[in-house]
């Protein structure tokens, strides 16, 4: 197939939509990233982009509409209700809800559930395509599944060329990430994939956000399977790391890796103390939006045979911030590898200092941190700070911030919690995971055992704890890899 590649101009648009009613697949922009657009009335048609992406059926696709009456043709829609109060604040924009389906839409275009994810873009290119067309357009990215979503339409024909009919050239798209993604169809409602829209924002119309639980991903696009993965390997470094490696010959859990062969994505501030790193490096700009736009192209442009590795140094996990993370955590793929995810009740001390000596000593195996009742955002008690730095001054805590259990996305394949109490806790909110949470004095000892919270507790209270988690740590690894071993 010849791929046509033209300018979005109206004639252009036009020449479009006839495809689309002919069947055929057509790439085109919105404010996101460029999406891959069939008919979503057509089964055949939808067809098309699973065989383009090489994408697995069941993932659902979002379904694109370009006015608010439409919504009631294709969804179950509560008037006044949730969905509704979200769609008169950010449509149209980046923002997808859940629903319940309405007969008519192809069963392939939502993964063969009850439910269609939809959004309004608010890109003309996008909206015109699909007046023009006269029925909703399903359109995940426009990429190859696995890549790093396009957010131009050199980087679509690089993975489409010759796979479907035509590139709506818009240019570079605003945003760089994809939308955020919220499940209407529970109460309260819930984020399964951050994105272009805030959860703060979200939360103001809301009043509140229900847990994420693993079933609940499946009615999402782009959660269930590994995305935005260049060819070379990705890893996250946080910014005193990043410090720190600039200072070194090698990256922490990259042993024999050349620093000439490490690419590195980060901040322009943070660029500043990289600045005689001997590989190539990308700068994601001077504020989280701009890193969102700049995110993806970055992976791209650093996927070239002369680097083994791309480090993309970002902590931010508010705002966009956490879309971005999101996104990282995905392209890295660590989540399906074997994340190990520490749980405390609040995020500042306890799992935070765990979270900072395990990534110390066991970098192959990446560990992450949440509270039960955490508040997100905070950062990391004084106490615990000075803790760490006494005791191990290269465990990176300084830029720690707290996030829920309910915020975690990703499937830990190890959750370690810090007293008894929290385990349960644990095995309430995310069911999912009760099968592999216990203590830490469980995972290390065999025995019951609680750490307890020092909070209002002296410096020296502090730094017990922390030596005791310290201590754990070694047995704890000796347990997780003789269970590893049985597994494989």
């Amino acid at each position: 197939m010849n791929t046509l590649r033209v300018r979005a101009d109206r004639s252009a648009v036009r020449r479009a939509a006839e495809l689309l009613r002919a069947g055929e697949v057509v790439a085109f922009p919105t404010e996101t990233v460029y999406g891959l657009g069939a008919d979503a009335t057509d089964p055949r048609a939808v067809a098309k982009i699973f065989a383009a992406k090489g994408r697995p059926e069941d993932n659902p696709l979002i379904v694109h509409i370009a006015d608010a009456d439409s919504l009631n043709e294709i969804a179950e829609v509560n008037p006044e209700g949730v969905a509704d109060r979200l769609r008169a604040a950010f449509w149209p924009g980046p923002l997808t809800v859940v629903l319940p389906a309405r007969p008519g839409l192809a069963s392939n275009a939502l993964g063969g559930l009850p439910t269609v994810a939809v959004r309004m873009p608010s890109h003309p290119v996008a909206l015109d395509l699909i007046r023009a067309l006269g029925r909703p357009l399903a359109a995940p990215s426009a990429n190859r599944s696995g890549r790093p979503s396009p957010t131009d339409a050199d980087a679509v024909c690089a993975d489409l060329n010759g796979r479907i009919a035509m590139v709506l050239d818009g240019g570079p798209t605003d945003i760089g990430l994809e939308s955020t993604v919220v499940d209407c169809t529970t109460s309260p409602p819930v984020i399964l994939r951050p994105g272009g829209i805030s959860r703060r924002d979200i939360l103001s119309i809301t009043g509140s956000l229900g847990l994420v639980v693993g079933g609940d991903l499946a009615r999402s696009p782009g959660t269930r399977y590994r995305h935005y993965a260049p060819r070379a390997q990705v890893v996250r470094m946080g910014a005193d790391e990043a410090v720190r490696v600039a200072a070194r010959p090698e990256v922490p859990g990259l042993p024999g890796v050349e620093p000439r062969r490490i690419a590195i994505m980060a901040s322009e501030d943070m660029l500043r103390h990289l600045v005689a790193w001997p590989g190539p490096v990308y700068s994601l700009g001077d504020s989280p939006s701009e890193a969102g736009r700049r995110f993806f192209r970055g992976l791209r442009a650093l996927d070239h045979p002369s680097s083994d590795v791309i480090a993309v140094v970002w902590d931010d996990d508010q705002g966009v911030g956490e879309a971005l993370l999101n996104r990282l955590t995905k392209a890295a793929g660590k989540a399906a590898d074997g994340m190990l995810l520490f749980v405390c009740t609040g995020n500042t001390c306890r799992s935070a200092m765990a979270e900072a000596l395990w990534n110390l000593r066991y970098p192959q195996l990446q560990a992450r941190s949440a509270g039960v009742a955490a508040l997100s955002g905070a950062p990391v008690s004084a106490g615990a700070l000075r803790a760490i730095q006494g005791i191990q001054p290269k465990a990176a805590l300084e830029h720690h911030r707290a996030r829920r259990v309910d915020e975690v996305l990703d499937d830990p394949a190890w959750v370690v919690t810090m007293t008894e109490d929290q385990t349960e806790w644990v095995k309430a909110l995310r069911p999912e995971w009760s099968d592999k949470v216990a203590s830490l004095s469980r995972w290390a000892t065999g025995r019951p055992g609680d750490l307890s919270d020092p909070y209002g507790s002296s410096d020296a209270a502090y730094e017990a704890l922390a030596r005791k988690i310290d201590e754990l740590l070694p047995r704890l690894w000796q347990g997780l890899t003789e269970r590893m071993s049985k597994n494989t």
